[in-house]
């Protein structure tokens, strides 16, 4: 490799693409390339630590005191927290022949005092990277933006007349052909006629239906070619002050593009669902609506926009799919008497790409609900059909268990205490995120009062619910370059750090169902402190966001959206990100462990 492709190569990988033209040519020149062979040692806790590793090829483990093994692969740096004394020397052995670079000790402390962004990478909290890391990648993002071209977006197709046309008919075939404007062959020259020019024209200048189009037609043409960016076209129609442009392609019109189709593109639609949705009068209508939703929560994610604020927008226009489903089927005369609640990740505020329905109905004791099987069905018949999957788990409204009086369900609450096993204690999570979206929310709210009361009394019973965040591994030893590049990220990473935070947010009887906001309250009541607090808000937002890049890449691809994820596809960036968020998880994991004392739960 030469001195110019290696320079190219170093400044593509994070933090070394942070360093000046200047900063790199120093690195080039002082840097080494060394082999090791496999179960060599790279670096001995023994001795003092003289240089940082960069890995070009190969995987190396090490363990902390407390036997924590971590994994290093392709582009990973080894030793930079001993270089900078942030952790007891360890013993780098590899176990997959490496190839490295070896940068000599006295240049890293250098350029970590020359260079701030290479210092953030090396020397900040956790939480403070993750935010330096996805600034990095939003950057990324909004490059992409800046790029998006004409062809990214809905072109109309053209209507054109010749400019002898009567008015009348010209207005006619716009009307037929749904057009927004004519476009009009006029004398070698090319115009448009819109309905502004109609209004003035037409209507208030008197002028005839039966006179030529091409007499009330603005000539003068702004056009865009069809591979032009949209942000030039923003510019000419701010320039130009008009709301159209036509589209060429090889100099030939093929197509009208308007300012809403621009603006949309550049922003989401989320008001204009909501108020569609307020407008429906029936499921199919709805329907409609709900099927754009993925459209905006994709918008959204390539913008930039954090995880959790996208999933609060989409509960809040899920929330209105619920109030209006609510409406339509359930009768009024019900709605003061019942609580319609959704529970799971759609209680706390988190389904972004929907999963299945989990609700349930709370009845005032005493009410008669007569038809309640027949109206239930409906209910979740009609969520199916909006494209909310039923829960294979049957946590729905027609399921009895999830549909009955206030006190029956005071009496699982009691069954699922006094025999705390596995699914008790699923049940009683479920029920614990429960939000209610219609009715009568103090039902809800005396069934979740209920709960903390139960549980408050069985310490037992908490541990055991606690106990869930050891059910599944974090995968951070497959970070390396280990051969399962596949994950689960919610098994490994999101639902580790949502339980763990759910079952102190029980043990503080915490009202708040999201994670951030029970995140905010533990900190709050001083249980974590605001550093801590910090990096689990990041890093969970981090992990949803890994989670919902796959799903959308699984939709575009036509394939069911899970939550896995494809190392293998990740940048240098991304492994990093991920790789933080994923230490947080665990450092919380000890935690759990540590305050409910879940080694002495069987």
């Amino acid at each position: 490799m030469s001195i110019v492709e290696q320079k190219a190569f170093l400044a593509s990988i994070h933090p070394f693409d942070t360093l000046t033209s200047e900063e790199l040519e120093r690195v080039l020149g002082a840097m080494d390339i060394a082999y090791y062979p496999k179960d060599s040692v790279v670096c001995d806790a023994s001795k003092e630590v003289d240089r940082l590793y960069m890995i070009i090829k190969g995987s190396v483990e090490t363990s902390d005191g407390e036997g924590n093994i971590e994994y290093f692969g392709t582009l990973d740096t080894l030793c930079a927290s001993e270089l900078l004394q942030k952790c007891e020397a360890r013993t780098y052995r590899v176990i997959e022949e490496l190839l490295c670079y070896e940068l000599p000790k006295n240049l890293f402390m250098e350029l970590l005092e020359s260079n701030e962004a290479f210092k953030t990478f090396y020397l900040e909290d956790i939480a403070t990277r993750i935010q330096a890391l996805r600034e990095q990648s939003r950057q990324t993002e909004f490059t992409e933006f800046l790029t998006a071209r004409i062809r990214d977006i809905f072109i109309h197709a053209p209507y054109i007349v010749e400019g002898s046309t009567p008015i009348g008919k010209a207005v006619a075939g716009m009307e037929t052909a749904k057009a927004a404007a004519v476009l009009v062959q006029h004398e070698n020259q090319t115009g448009i006629v819109t309905d502004t020019d109609l209004r003035r024209r037409v209507i208030l200048g008197s002028v005839s239906l039966d006179e030529p189009i091409g007499k009330i037609a603005t000539y003068g043409l702004v056009t865009i070619e069809r591979d032009d960016f949209l942000f030039n076209a923003l510019l000419m129609m701010t320039r130009h002050g008009i709301k159209r442009l036509a589209v060429t392609q090889n100099g030939e019109i093929c197509g009208i593009i308007e300012q809403i189709d621009l603006l949309s593109y550049f922003s989401n639609h989320s008001y204009l669902l909501s108020v569609q949705i307020e407008k429906a009068h029936s499921v199919e209508e709805l329907r409609t609506v709900t099927e754009g939703f993925v459209n905006i929560v994709r918008s959204l994610h390539n913008k930039g926009v954090k995880s959790r604020y996208i999933a609060r927008i989409v509960s809040e226009l899920n929330t209105k799919v619920f109030e209006k489903v609510f409406e339509l089927v359930i009768p009024k005369a019900w709605h003061s008497h019942v609580a319609l609640m959704v529970m799971g990740s759609e209680g706390r505020e988190e389904q972004i790409i929907r999963t299945d329905q989990d609700n349930g109905l709370v009845i005032e004791n005493g009410f008669r609900a007569d038809g309640l099987e027949e109206k239930m069905a409906a209910f979740s018949h009609a969520l199916k059909t909006l494209g909310f999957p039923q829960c294979p788990g049957r946590v729905m409204v027609n399921n009895p268990e999830w549909c009955m009086p206030l006190d029956a369900f005071k009496k699982n609450i009691d069954s699922w205490v006094d025999m705390p096993e596995g699914e008790a204690m699923m049940k009683l999570a479920i029920l614990l995120d429960a939000r209610c979206v219609s009715g009568d929310t103090e039902l809800v709210t005396e069934l979740r009062h209920y709960l903390f009361e139960r549980m408050s009394n069985h310490p037992t019973a908490l541990a055991i619910f606690a106990k869930a965040v050891e059910n599944f591994e974090i995968p951070l030893g497959w970070m390396g370059t280990f051969g399962k590049e596949q994950i689960d990220l919610k098994k490994g990473g999101s639902f580790i750090l949502m339980h763990g935070i759910r079952a102190l947010a029980l043990e503080q009887k915490i009202e708040a169902t999201p994670t951030v906001e029970r995140i905010k309250r533990l900190n709050d009541i001083g249980l974590i402190d605001r550093k801590f607090a910090t990096e689990l808000i990041e890093s969970f937002d981090v992990i949803l966001t890994f989670i919902l890049q796959g799903k959308l890449t699984r939709l575009a691809q036509g394939k069911a959206p899970d939550n896995s994820i494809n190392l293998q596809e990740f940048s240098k960036l991304e492994r990093d990100m991920l790789k933080d968020a994923l230490k947080v998880v665990k450092e919380l994991k000890n935690f759990i462990g540590y305050h409910f004392r879940l080694n002495m739960v069987g």
